[in-house]
């Protein structure tokens, strides 16, 4: 696609009605980012909310007939899983959009079936097993175990409590994320060591990321992430030119590219390691349509990379207009 070719680009997006959901709203930012460099490099955008509903939603899509959807929809109303429904509905409707598609969101969501997936493709992942409201303890797991919600992204429900050594903490932690839940939990293998991220794009890994902590536990947790200025934010440090061999290196971009197809994750992704002291590398999690605010992540990546922004949306985008939707509008 050549930056002189202007396209009609519709960015949706959704909202959480809670004010203190930053995982969610802070995607204005990247709104505000994105619609600046798409008008910059010549095209015509649109900006559409969907949490104000699927009925209008539907309508605005269908009157206004976008060459492209710039998906940056995480959720609706106030469910993860719209992230994935949200993308059959443009998968139903016709129209190319950016990013992972239904199947492959949902697989990622779905934490445990994509625990799954890795080991039976022969990629190492934590031991883990399902914990549900009401049912006995699962058995069979070691000491320390990290507790994480089964179907939940952007580390909700993740404090530094979740790092659990015995069955007192185990079980009081366990009460406390199903009563704020009401959610499955999922129970893995606490990896002591090091973690690290790999950025990719179009299947290609562009960098990788080591997340240093000087605070304990050595988690990137909700506050980590979302609460600038805090504790548990000062504590973790992103570093992109990590002190690993190069086999470890390249063990960990071809592992990154497997578990990206395994999930089926398409444009751009972040995978996520732990990386134990004997140097075994375990995949945690691969996250398809990862933040892309200014201040995120994937951002730091591409800086890393020497890919100006601007050249990634364009990529982006190419691989959007290039592919077929499965239903014809």
């Amino acid at each position: 696609m050549s930056r002189t070719e202007p396209l009609s680009i519709a960015i949706i997006y959704n909202l959480a009605a809670q004010w203190d959901r930053v995982d969610v709203n802070s995607v204005v930012d990247g709104v505000t980012s994105i619609r600046g460099t798409l008008e910059a490099l010549g095209h015509r955008v649109t900006l559409m909310r969907v949490s104000e509903g699927i009925g209008p939603f539907v309508h605005k899509i269908e009157a206004s007939q976008p060459d492209l959807v710039f998906n940056l929809c995480e959720g609706f109303a106030e469910q993860s899983s719209g992230e994935y429904c949200v993308a059959g509905l443009l998968e139903l409707l016709g129209v190319p959009y950016t990013g992972s598609g239904p199947f492959a969101l949902a697989l990622a969501l779905d934490k445990p079936t994509a625990k799954q997936l890795f080991t039976a493709a022969g990629l190492l992942t934590p031991a883990f097993a399902v914990c549900r409201e009401g049912a006995p303890l699962p058995s069979g797991l070691s000491y320390p175990l990290m507790l994480k919600l089964a179907g939940e992204d952007a580390s909700l429900g993740i404090s530094t409590a979740n790092v659990v050594h015995d069955d007192a903490a185990y079980r009081s932690r366990l009460q406390a994320l199903f009563a704020e839940h009401h959610a499955p939990v999922l129970a893995e293998q606490f990896i002591e060591g090091r973690e690290f991220t790999v950025a990719i794009l179009d299947r290609e890994p562009i960098v990788l990321e080591e997340i240093v902590f000087t605070v304990e536990p050595k988690i990137l947790c909700y506050r980590a992430k979302w609460a600038t200025g805090s504790v548990e934010d000062l504590g973790t440090r992103a570093v992109f030119d990590p002190d690993v061999t190069p086999t470890q290196r390249k063990d960990m971009f071809d592992l990154a590219v497997r578990a990206t197809d395994v999930i089926g994750a398409r444009d751009y992704s972040r995978v996520d390691f732990r990386m134990n002291d004997r140097g075994e590398i375990y995949v945690l999690e691969v996250n398809p349509n990862p933040d892309i605010t200014p201040n995120s992540g994937y951002r730091g990546s591409l800086h890393a990379a020497g890919i100006a922004f601007p050249d990634f949306v364009t990529r982006v985008v190419t691989c959007a207009l290039g592919r077929r939707a499965v239903i014809g509008a």
